[in-house]
């Protein structure tokens, strides 16, 4: 007798975001099944303008988001994952300089709105609430619009053109950006709460979170956060020879690679754990010892060593080992007894993680354990009426995709609070929508192999405003596109026309079609009711491995199988 070995389930909302996995690991869920076919047709326009749909930067995504997408990407079942980061690059990198904005069609509205913080959260509420007719007034304490974006990021992995094209567009929304106003010194948050009728901390986390230990204060010792924001200040910043960076995620590498371009000879990264923990990217780490960064890994810094005057000269170490999982389920560093060691530096950036500054907020905010302000985790209100916050703000440091997603999710808060709709049910969920279309696989495209980003050569790395990674060209981008294998197109087989003759089971090339008897099958009688059927056969379709190529509908001999288009409808943001 036959063992069970497959249950059935009903094909509802939630297994279908599962099912079109790169949209719904998205945080603002783009539509990426949609931009990379207009990509693969190439049009680049209209690929952008689906993209800034979900997001208010794709051509800065396109160069440093963290793709969540890709890693769930199907296409890696069988190769590589679709380049889909760098192909939301490619739409805004050619798509035609043409002026689409109007804004002449927005209705004004009397409300009021005042953003603390010009980073990413702040710019995207500002944006979608410029878009509905608010008047939205960001104040930002830095002399450059952006926050991270701009001072965190070197411009070599983020040309800064890019964004200015982007605020470029906010401007023309009728959004006013006030640089070097911080909050707490130039005006006071209780100001901003009297003079606007709702308020927005998005004031980032620029604050750098300390080693904690000995010789943290000496003279060479700058904080990741600190260093890079004097970089891209293009502030006056003395390394010397030899720089030892502490940490392994994006401001680490960048702090690394940043001093390789001021001229360090020598720079080390120190991770306490394996590069397969590091948070940076893999591409990142290997442009970095392209140009020549040196990384230690399972190693975590003792002591900063100083001469009689205060400078540093040494880093005293000690290496690791791995043992049990943390809660988080990252494993755990353990150091070795007797394995210290000494590297002589004159610099130390020290780059663990960044905090918010909460100093402007009076007692009366609520703050967590980790003085972070609390806010309601649906309407993102603080305790204070009228008073929201988002972003790094109140989480500490994320990836911007991430940050905007939230942002939009406060945009639709704020709107309600500015109606007098705040807590009023509202239709938040996600529906499901279905067309039966033709779908028509390109040739070979299950053969062609993922592009390769093209980066500048290591030895013409001089110049930091020089961007490393150069794009995809427009034909590159139509057959990175073309690789895409579309799982918002799903095969549906016809039970009624079905006579099970196994013509899909023999022609499939993956082998993804199976016919199976009905007693390996179990279900409840929410699906279907088998408990009458004593025998038979069932034709069973692994969705992991399909690759759309439709042959098992050209094969059917009675038309039984056919491919349907779903697409998950969101919700507008506002």
């Amino acid at each position: 007798m036959s063992k069970v070995k497959y249950r059935l389930k009903k094909a509802d909302i939630n297994w279908w975001k599962q099912n079109i996995a790169c949209l719904d690991a998205c945080p603002t869920h783009t539509n990426v099944p949609d931009y990379i076919t207009l990509i693969a047709q190439g049009k680049f326009q209209e690929a952008f303008d689906l993209n800034r749909k979900a997001n208010v930067f794709p051509a800065i995504l396109g160069r440093i988001c963290m793709h969540p997408c890709e890693k769930l990407c199907r296409r890696g079942h069988i190769d590589e994952p679709v380049a889909i980061c760098s192909l939301k690059r490619a739409a805004a990198d050619h798509k035609p300089n043409i002026d689409r904005f109007n804004a002449l069609g927005i209705f004004r509205k009397q409300r009021t709105l005042a953003v603390v913080g010009a980073g990413p959260a702040g710019l995207t509420t500002a944006d979608d609430l410029a878009r509905i007719g608010y008047k939205v007034t960001v104040f930002e304490a830095l002399p450059v619009v952006g926050g991270m974006l701009n001072v965190g990021i070197p411009p070599y992995r983020l040309d800064r053109n890019v964004i200015q094209a982007a605020i470029k567009e906010l401007e023309r929304l009728g959004v006013e950006i006030r640089l070097n106003t911080p909050v707490g010194k130039d005006v006071t948050l209780e100001q901003l709460q009297s003079h606007y009728d709702a308020v927005l901390i998005a004031a980032g986390a620029h604050e750098a979170v300390k080693l904690n230990i000995p010789g943290e204060a000496l003279t060479g010792v700058l904080h990741g956060v600190t260093f890079m924001r004097k970089v891209n200040l293009k502030e006056n910043i003395l390394l010397g020879r030899r720089v030892a960076v502490i940490g392994g995620g994006n401001t680490a590498v960048d702090c690394a690679r940043s001093a390789r371009y001021l001229g360090a000879k020598e720079v080390t990264i120190i991770y306490r754990r394996t590069r397969d923990e590091m948070p940076v990217s893999v591409e990142e780490l290997e442009e970095a010892e392209e140009e020549g960064v040196n990384v230690e890994l399972l190693v975590s810094p003792l002591q900063v060593i100083g001469n009689k005057d205060g400078q540093v000269v040494e880093l005293r170490c000690i290496r690791n080992r791995l043992i049990e999982l943390e809660a988080g389920g990252r494993p755990r560093p353990a150091p070795i007894e007797g394995s210290e060691f000494v590297l002589e530096v004159d610099t130390v950036l020290a780059a663990v993680s960044q905090s918010p500054d909460t100093s402007f907020l009076s007692n009366v905010f609520s703050r967590s354990k980790w003085d972070r302000v609390e806010v309601d985790p649906t309407s993102f209100m603080t305790n204070v009426e009228g008073v929201f916050a988002v972003g790094d703000y109140i989480t500490g440091p994320r990836d911007v995709i991430s940050v905007i997603a939230d942002a939009h999710r406060a945009s639709v808060s704020i709107h309600c609070y500015l109606q007098g709709q705040l807590g009023a049910d509202k239709e938040n969920g996600r529906s499901l929508k279905t067309a039966e279309l033709p779908h028509r696989a390109g040739s070979n495209y299950d053969e062609l192999p993922r592009q390769k980003m093209p980066t500048l050569p290591a030895k013409k790395r001089k110049k930091m405003e020089k961007e490393v990674q150069l794009g995809f060209s427009p034909i590159m981008a139509i057959m990175e596109a073309k690789r895409c294998l579309r799982c918002d197109y799903n095969i549906i087989i016809n039970s009624e026309r079905c006579i099970l003759c196994a013509g899909c089971v023999d022609i499939c090339p993956y082998g993804c079609i199976q016919m199976i008897s009905l007693d390996q099958i179990e279900s409840d009688e929410a699906v279907i009711d088998l408990s009458h059927v004593k025998q038979g056969a069932a034709l069973i379709l692994d969705e992991t491995y399909c690759i759309r190529c439709g042959l098992c509908i050209g094969r059917c001999p009675t038309g039984a199988i056919e491919m349907e288009r779903f697409e998950i409808l969101s919700p507008v943001y506002y």
